[in-house]
Parts: structure tokens; C-alpha cells; sequence
């Protein structure tokens, strides 16, 4: 007779405690800081919610639990305790948890709102996963279960629709109803067919019964079918009592017999057999996959059509602008016809990486991106060359604001890690990406392991500052780029970074103090000239900012620089000069959308036809709509696309842009002037006003406010003048 405490269905790979997934309207609620938005799953552990954080604003998923036994009180104590260990177990293949708490008699733990699809849904859609994928799938598994361990505490409820693939590629370890400390009372839980015959007989839960789960997991992952079937639970017992069990290979004998063989290791009946843990799994695993230390030549068949996005992110790391150059080893490979050593490819990595080293040099980084492409192509277990093409892109991404670096870097960057998990470099390289897409949680835990390994990377440090300033620590950010100068006392890209931060903090002489020493240190080095453009605009000095942006133009004529001597223009009501300076920089990246927006409140501010002025601000902002969905959390570009929704007198749209701008960067000059601007484009004088005093409070200085020809109407209210008094 089946055991009487365990409830099943007749879908044998349906958790018997699985949330069952409902189209349920909107409940409106909340708990504690909470807003509950609507309940999409519930289950005898609780229930899952779709779930809005008003702390810190922004969507999670919460799961409200119930108690396991008749003493309420006792068990939400355990429970509460239990979630908290869950809290702690931070890898980047486990969804994170954000807090735990109870409120309302109910405990509960809230974590990332994850948006991908369920392996078991991709199964569904595509048929099997090739041999590669699945083994790069249970490599990321294992590495998040053996977090799940370390922490002491067992999932025990593994299964394809406890498994995502998030929309970027990474894979995520979900659905922790049934986790808990592993030297709690157990009783008998989890899905039927991926429960090891020990766990059917009554033995309590253990480290093997995650592990048989995960063969478990592969097995269906590369056949759609299960070694030991049933329609219920007593035919899943008596079929491993009888032995009556499918083999991998005699479903798919195609599979290399490596993978077979890990496969049928973790799945075996008898515990004592199996893996000890998930990080021994992960060694043989690693290659069966063909990672391992073996050839250069991979034997290993092209991937199937799942994979080319996001086949380089199975070895997932989370979650970046300053980068440790790695070291250079020398490679050579056979030629496949001549059998031939190839220095070229030595030849070509040396190029890239000195490019990469003097990327401010125009051109530098479009010329080192195919040549790190290439050498990777034609070594495929050559780290510091993935490291370098995944910094390459970062760079690209932060300079071009274009999108299509992101995935690049990424995927590079976790490939340097996968061959060489130590690398500091590509952690950092990863934690910046991460920063620069307001990913603040994974940033911090690449940063954090690039200086458990490196604790003098003055890169590591730079970039961890970056991350501080836009979480709105700037005293920290300004303590920890100073340790990052200390240490590389002659990298003029730390100086230049600490002249960017105290210009957006409103100190501008330090900044101008830094930029030269940039200047010095690197003469021919255009950066540094833009940004002292930059500063000198802030000042209210535009005849210098014109003179520093004609110099760099000289030196590197990019849409960028030109967009910048536009805005100079901009400011003084030169508007013939902007037209023609937005334009050059439309026509080396007609994509960009500040160059469109620029040249659109031109049109405006010259009485160009109010048609043609609305068709402008238009492109601009559908050109802010993709990079919003990559760095959602980007004050200045909220403050942007809100300025143009402004201009158009679109208030609906442009409001909730501005508030979530100057919400998002309270202490940041820069931003709360364009968030003062956008109000004042809204006939909203009270609130520019009000925006105004708060960015002369930051530190914008009252000489650019002056120079700025579109405000001359707020300038003449009372009110702006008593603004600057207060000041003087």
C-alpha cells in the first residue's frame, strides 16, 4: 500500500508539492513592505506571488509558506530559520533570495522575479538536448546544488520544472518549497520519478537523493523519458524492486559513453555508487563535456540550435570601467592540413591585447574584437584570450551604449572562467557588465570573488567603486577608488574615473584636478580631453569645453565627441553650429539617441516645423526602448527619455521617467537637472523649481545653469534667483 502521508496525482512527474500554475486575476494585497500584484502558483507549502518590493522598487517573487505541523508557532520559527539559511546560499545559478521575514502569522522569502522558460518547456518545445548541452546544463546544476549543500541544506525536490533557463542563457535553480536543513525531520516528499528507490522505502532525504535526482534530471533531459517509469508511486516502487530499469544508452546510443556513464553513476539505484557530492559530479562532467584538460581540437559534433545563444553561459557565473590584463602564454597549434605550428595566432592575440591595452586609441577595440575572435576560434582553451575579448566587449558596450556587446562580453567572459575559474580579470570584466545593466546583486558577488582571488587588483577595486557610486554609497565608492589608485598609482584610466565621480558629485575643481593628471600621464589619449570638456561646460566655461572638444575630435572624430561639442552649442543657442555637430553625429551612429534628441530640441529651440520637431523626438526616444530593457536602472538614461516625453508634452509618460530617475540617483547633480529640465518642458515651473534647488544643492553649478538658453524663462522667475542667493 502507498504510504498513506504522501499525496500524488497521476502525472508521475508532478511534484507532489508543486505550485500549480494559475491564471489567476489580480489579488490586491499586501505583506509588510510587499505589494502583491497576483498569485501565480499554490501548493500545500504555501503560495507564490508575483510580487512588487516598494523598498526598493522592483518585482519579485514571494512564497508564503505554511507551517508543517500542529505547533504554528514553533514551526514558523523553524520555517523563518530555515529560510534564512536559504538567504545565504548566494551562486549564480540559484535564484537569489532577497530577504525572509513574517508578517501577518505567515513566513516568507522574496527573491528575483525570474523571466526565462523551464527546462522541462524547452523539452517540450525542442525534443532532446544534445549530448553538450545537457552535460553544460548539469555542470551549472551540480554547482548550484553543491551551494545548496554547503550551506547545509538539501533541495530535494530536482526536477526539469525546477530548472530555467533565464532569457539571457544563465541557468537557475529554483522552487525551494521543499528545501530544508538537512538534519531536520524528514517524511516522505518530492516527485515520484526523480526519488531514489531509498527515499520510496522511508530512508530520510540526503546529499545522494539530490544527486540520483540530477542523473535523474540529464537522463530526461537528453531521452524525454525516465529510466524507472509509472503512473503511481507504487508502480515506481515495484519497478525498482524488480529492476525493471531503461538504460541511457539503449534509448540514445548515439551519446558519447563518457556522458552515459555519469549519467548512470548519479542515477544509480544503490547510494553507496553514486557521486559523493555534486562537486565530484562536476569533474566528470566537466569532460564528458570535452572541458577538461584534453586536446585543442574538440571531437565534439556542432551544437544544436538551442545552444547558440547561450551555450558559453553553462558554466555560469553571475553577475565592470577597468580591467587587469591578463597574462600572456604562448600558444601554438597544429594546423589540421600541414600539421604546422600557427604563430599567427600568438601573433594575432599579442595585437589584440596591446590594442586593448591603448583602447582609447581610435579604432582600437573594432580592430581587437576579430582578432580575439579569431584566435578563439583557433584555440578554444586559450583563457586569457576569452578574457580579453569579453573585456573588449564591455568596453564597446559602455562607449557605444550599444546592446549588442552585452551578450558577447558576458558569454566570453564566463568561458575565460570556465577554463580558468581563478581568472580575477574576468570576474571583474563580469561584475562591471553587471553594474553597467543595474544588476547590483550579481556585480557585487563577481567583484567580490575577483578580490578573494586578487586582493591587490586595483581593477577589482575600481570597478567595485563603480558599483558603490550607483548604489548611492559615494563614500565608500570614494575611499575604495582612492585604494585602487594606491595601488596603481600610473593607471590614468583610475584617475580618469575618480575625475568622473567627483564631477557627478558636483566637485569639479578636484575633477579637473584629476583629468589633468590623466592628460599627463597619457598625452595623445582623447579621453581625457573630452572629459575635461565635459567639466569645463559644468563650469560655465563654454568657450573652453568648445576648444577641449575640438581637440579631441582632432584627435578621434567619433559621434560621441561630436554630440558633445553639439551640446556646448546647445547651451549657448548656437543652434546652426549644434545642427550641424548633432548631424556628424547622427552619421557616424544613426542609431544613438542623445545625438537625435539633441538635434531635435534644436528644431525645437529654432521654430523648425512643429512636425518635424515631434518626428525627431520620436526616433529618439524609440532608440532609448532597447537600451532600457538592458540598464533599466540607468538614471541618466530615465532622465533622457523623460526629457523627450516632456518636449512632446506627453506628461503620462514623461512623469514616472522622472520621478524614477531622481529616485533612482537623489544625490547626482547631472541627473536632477535633467530631471528640473523635463518639469519645466512641462509648463511645471513649482516642480523644476524644485529640481533646480536640489541639483544646486548636489553640486551643479549656477555659471552652466546660466549659459543654458532653454531656461531662460525659469531663470527669470523670483524664485531662481532666490535659489542662487541661497547659495552665494
Amino acid at each position: 500500500m502507498d504510504d498513506p502521508t504522501v499525496s500524488i496525482t497521476n502525472d508521475p512527474t508532478a511534484s507532489m508539492t508543486a505550485e500549480q500554475r494559475q491564471q489567476t486575476p489580480s489579488i490586491v494585497g499586501t505583506w509588510g513592505s510587499l505589494r502583491l500584484i497576483q498569485r501565480v502558483g499554490q501548493g500545500s507549502f504555501g503560495e507564490v506571488y508575483r510580487a512588487f518590493d516598494t523598498t526598493l522598487e522592483r518585482e519579485v517573487a514571494l512564497k508564503l509558506l505554511l507551517p508543517r505541523g500542529q505547533d504554528k508557532e514553533t514551526e514558523a520559527k523553524a520555517l523563518l530559520r530555515e529560510a534564512r539559511a536559504l538567504a545565504k546560499v548566494r551562486h549564480p545559478n540559484v535564484v537569489p533570495v532577497y530577504g525572509v521575514d513574517s508578517h501577518d502569522g505567515r513566513v516568507g522569502f522574496w527573491s528575483d522575479f525570474v523571466h526565462g522558460k523551464t527546462l522541462s518547456a524547452l523539452l517540450s518545445a525542442e525534443g532532446p538536448f544534445s549530448a553538450r548541452e545537457a552535460a553544460l546544463i548539469g555542470i551549472d546544476l551540480c554547482k548550484a546544488v553543491g551551494a545548496v549543500h554547503a550551506a547545509g541544506l538539501l533541495h530535494r525536490d530536482i526536477k526539469s520544472a525546477n530548472v530555467m533557463r533565464e532569457s539571457g542563457g544563465r541557468i537557475l535553480l529554483m522552487d525551494f518549497g521543499l528545501t530544508h536543513d538537512n538534519r531536520a525531520e524528514q517524511f516522505l516528499s518530492g516527485t515520484p520519478v526523480y526519488m531514489a528507490p531509498e527515499l520510496l522505502a522511508g530512508a530520510p532525504a540526503t546529499v545522494a537523493t539530490d544527486i540520483y535526482a540530477i542523473g535523474i534530471l540529464l537522463f530526461h533531459l537528453l531521452t524525454g523519458k525516465y529510466p524507472v517509469d509509472g503512473s503511481s508511486i507504487r508502480e515506481i516502487k515495484f519497478a525498482h524492486d524488480s529492476g525493471d530499469r531503461t538504460t541511457l544508452l539503449d534509448v540514445r546510443p548515439d551519446l558519447p559513453e563518457q556522458l552515459a556513464h555519469v549519467v548512470e553513476v548519479a542515477a544509480n539505484p544503490d547510494p553507496s555508487k553514486r557521486y559523493r557530492s555534486a562537486g565530484q559530479m562536476i569533474a566528470t562532467l566537466t569532460d564528458a563535456a570535452g572541458l577538461g584538460p584534453a586536446t585543442v581540437e574538440s571531437k565534439e559534433p556542432p551544437l544544436s540550435r538551442r545552444s547558440s545563444g547561450w551555450i558559453l553561459a553553462a558554466v555560469v557565473a553571475t553577475a565592470a570601467i577597468l580591467f587587469a590584463l591578463p597574462q600572456v602564454r604562448h600558444v601554438f597549434l597544429k594546423d589540421k592540413s600541414s600539421g604546422q605550428p600557427i604563430a599567427a595566432v600568438h601573433d594575432d592575440y599579442q595585437k589584440a591585447h596591446d590594442l586593448l591595452e591603448h583602447y582609447y586609441r581610435p579604432h582600437a577595440l573594432e580592430t581587437a574584437i576579430p582578432l580575439l575572435q579569431k584566435t578563439v576560434g583557433q584555440d578554444s582553451r586559450f583563457a586569457p584570450a576569452f578574457a580579453d575579448l569579453g573585456r573588449a566587449n564591455v568596453l564597446q558596450f559602455i562607449q557605444q551604449r550599444d546592446t549588442k556587446y552585452v551578450e558577447p562580453a558576458r558569454q566570453a567572459s564566463l568561458q575565460a572562467l570556465n577554463l580558468k575559474p581563478d581568472f580575477a580579470s574576468a570576474h571583474v570584466t563580469l561584475g562591471m557588465l553587471y553594474t553597467w545593466t543595474g544588476k547590483y546583486d550579481l556585480a557585487s558577488q563577481e567583484l567580490d570573488d575577483a578580490i578573494r582571488q586578487d586582493k591587490y587588483n586595483a581593477q577589482a577595486y575600481g570597478a567595485q567603486a563603480e558599483l558603490f557610486y550607483r548604489q548611492g554609497r559615494n563614500d565608500e565608492a570614494e575611499t575604495t577608488l582612492q585604494k585602487a589608485i594606491s595601488l596603481a598609482p600610473e593607471d590614468w584610466g583610475l584617475l580618469q574615473q575618480l575625475g568622473s565621480f567627483y564631477m557627478e558629485t558636483g566637485k569639479l575643481a578636484p575633477s579637473v584636478e584629476q583629468w589633468q593628471k590623466a592628460v599627463n600621464l597619457v598625452p595623445d589619449n582623447p579621453r581625457a580631453y573630452n572629459n575635461l570638456g565635459l567639466v569645463y561646460r559644468l563650469q560655465g566655461r563654454p568657450a573652453d569645453a568648445e576648444a577641449a572638444f575640438r581637440k579631441v575630435i582632432d584627435l578621434d572624430p567619433t559621434f560621441r565627441h561630436y554630440m558633445n561639442l553639439g551640446d556646448v552649442f546647445l547651451d549657448e543657442g548656437k543652434y546652426a553650429e549644434a545642427k550641424s555637430a548633432f548631424e556628424h553625429a547622427i552619421n557616424l551612429r544613426p542609431d544613438y539617441y542623445r545625438a537625435w534628441g539633441g538635434l531635435a530640441t534644436v528644431y525645437r529651440s529654432s521654430g523648425v516645423d512643429r512636425a518635424k520637431v515631434e518626428e525627431t523626438y520620436r526616433k529618439a526616444i524609440s532608440f532609448t526602448s532597447d537600451l532600457r530593457k538592458q540598464t533599466p536602472n540607468d538614471p541618466y538614461l530615465l532622465a533622457d527619455a523623460g526629457d523627450y516625453y516632456a518636449a512632446l508634452g506627453m506628461e503620462r509618460e514623461s512623469t514616472p521617467l522622472l520621478q524614477q530617475a531622481a529616485a533612482l540617483a537623489p544625490d547626482k547633480p547631472n541627473v536632477l537637472y535633467e530631471v528640473a529640465l523635463g518639469y519645466d518642458r512641462l509648463h511645471k515651473r513649482d516642480q523644476a523649481l524644485l529640481w533646480i534647488d536640489k541639483a544646486v544643492a548636489a553640486g551643479i553649478t549656477t555659471q552652466f545653469l546660466g549659459q543654458v538658453a532653454e531656461l531662460s524663462n525659469l531663470r527669470a522667475d523670483p524664485r531662481y534667483q532666490a535659489i542662487v542667493n541661497k547659495i552665494h
